[in-house]
């Protein structure tokens, strides 16, 4: 029977069955599932991964998670940064003092206020263009003060893992809120000035702190939060932890507020400055600490000297 003579679905039957003859048809019908297999996996796979958050994406303002209680804590690959967008923008305009270091450092890294002279215990950062910058937080971690002070003007601290604070103060403005949960470059406010070191004029006094005692940050940029366990009594006393002259140390105030509000001796501060309008009373960034000649080694804020 010819293919005229045969019905149209007897034409493709047979048609079918010539196909299916051919060597390389059933390797063609392979090759065909195990893609169309792959292509279905491929896109199941892809679904699932945008339903994923990315950890790593964040806005430049921090968002207000304030009613999380838990504390974050950093990753394990999360080191110190500037606590700016751009660091090939500023300098540092006053190091961290150093006890070991030579006089002339030493010099350069004491703050004169009412005629006092006080170890500076942070880094003081200032814009090549000598304009206000936006301020960032260096490490991941929630926000446990975020307030206006009259000397050193707006302060926030930042609160991480293993006893690791990081403060920032003479900010001009503030974004964040106390409570708040803040990510690594999350913008927390921008520079400014205070009167404690008003000859530096707009500027940011940025400040690390294991276990309430300062340390250089220069030292720890590009490395982890956990390498501050290394610190040890060495450092602290090159960081004013025992000054030798009966004055506080941070561990015996400092220390004892784990929540990093390190509101030791604040209350004492504003008295002093209160009564003393004829500039008796000297600050360095929260802590005091009064010697016979009136100078502070004490390496906290906010630090009264005795006229």
């Amino acid at each position: 029977m010819s293919d005229e003579k045969k019905t149209p679905q007897e034409v493709k039957i047979t048609r079918l069955r010539k196909l299916t003859r051919k060597r390389w048809f059933y390797p063609a019908v392979y090759l065909s599932a195990v893609a169309i297999v792959l292509a279905a996996a491929f896109l199941i796979q892809h679904s699932l991964n945008d339903r994923k958050p990315n950890a790593n994406e964040h806005g430049k303002t921090a968002l207000n998670q304030k009613d999380k209680e838990a504390i974050p804590v950093t990753g394990a690959k999360e080191v110190f940064q500037w606590p700016v967008l751009d660091k090939d923008s500023v300098e540092i305009a006053m190091p961290f003092y150093d006890v070991n270091a030579d006089e002339k450092e030493q010099e350069a890294a004491l703050v004169n206020y009412n005629n006092t002279y006080v170890p500076n215990k942070g880094i003081c950062i200032v814009a090549k263009d000598g304009k206000s910058f936006d301020v960032t937080a260096s490490v991941s971690g929630k926000v446990v003060r975020a307030e206006k002070d009259d000397l050193l003007g707006y302060v926030v601290e930042i609160q991480h893992k293993d006893g690791v604070n990081t403060v920032y103060d003479s900010l001009g403005s503030i974004a964040v809120e106390k409570g708040q949960t803040v990510s690594q470059g999350d913008v927390i406010g921008t520079a400014g000035e205070n009167k404690f070191m008003k000859d530096l004029g707009v500027h940011l006094h940025f400040e690390i702190r294991k276990d309430g005692v300062a340390v250089d940050p220069v030292a720890y940029f590009q490395k982890t939060v956990a390498s501050l366990d290394k610190v040890t009594k060495a450092n602290n006393k090159a960081t004013g932890e025992k000054s030798g002259s009966g004055d506080d140390t941070r561990n015996d105030n400092g220390a004892k507020n784990n929540d990093g509000s390190n509101n030791d001796n604040r209350d004492q501060n504003k008295t002093n400055q209160d009564s003393t309008d004829q500039g008796t009373s000297g600050g360095s960034h929260d802590d005091t600490s009064s010697t016979d000649s009136g100078t502070s080694l004490d390496g906290g804020e906010g630090a009264d000297t005795a006229p």
